[in-house]
């Protein structure tokens, strides 16, 4: 990565890299002083070689820097954001690299979940969150020292370039409302039935308190 991006920014006209490196004497002042390893994980891709013709005149790029282009195997379901894959044994696989990389610290999953474009009745985010929890109790076997898993987010709100289209929540936000009245869906349910059973029910399919049906497709 150091090599590609060294080589990359001389193309650019870049005076020097734009990826620094650490002095021996910051390498020394920070070895072995982190506490844990924090990871916000959402999606998996597949990589292929970025084989393609390159223009300096084009600028940075993440799929130069990278040297690589990512993809998704087609059999995979797209959430709501089309850049958010389901593909829960991915992260399984993630971590156990992370564990297998840093000499297995101790790790915080600090945000995982997946969008929709709406309703209170949300059985993609339940299906994600029995899949993706259970890939952790995977790992967690594999050796894996997993010490929390957090799950975005607590309610819909804004999301970057998606504004409010796309929907993370584990409570339904009436932004129509001028109370912006929140609603509990099917999701929060079962959130609630894991942290107190500390289990994961794929059978449990329990109806929201108030029925809000999405709207149009990718509207709001």
């Amino acid at each position: 990565m150091r090599e590609t991006i060294a080589n990359l920014s001389a193309a650019q006209g870049f005076p020097m890299s734009r990826l620094p490196s650490f002095t021996p004497e910051e390498i020394v002042r920070i070895r072995g002083t982190s506490e844990y390893f924090g990871v916000n994980t959402y999606a998996s891709s597949m990589v292929k070689a970025n084989d393609g013709p390159y223009d300096p005149s084009a600028g940075p790029s993440h799929g130069h820097d990278t040297n690589v282009i990512g993809y998704f195997d087609p059999s995979w379901p797209v959430a709501a954001s089309p850049w958010l894959s389901i593909v829960p044994w991915g992260m399984r696989k993630l971590l156990n690299w992370i564990s297998k990389e840093y000499n297995n610290p101790p790790i915080w999953v600090t945000e995982n979940g997946v969008s929709d474009f709406g309703g209170t009745k949300d059985d993609v985010r339940i299906d994600y969150l029995n899949g993706y929890l259970d890939a952790v109790l995977d790992a967690i076997e594999d050796g894996c020292d997993v010490r929390g898993y957090v799950a975005w987010t607590l309610m819909d709100n804004f999301e970057w370039r998606a504004g409010y289209v796309e929907k993370f929540g584990f409570y339904y936000v009436d932004f129509n409302s001028p109370e912006r009245t929140r609603y509990p869906k099917a999701s929060a349910k079962v959130l609630t039935n894991i942290v107190r059973t500390r289990q994961i029910d794929y059978d449990y399919r329990p109806e929201p308190d108030t029925f809000i049906p999405p709207p149009t497709q990718g509207k709001q």
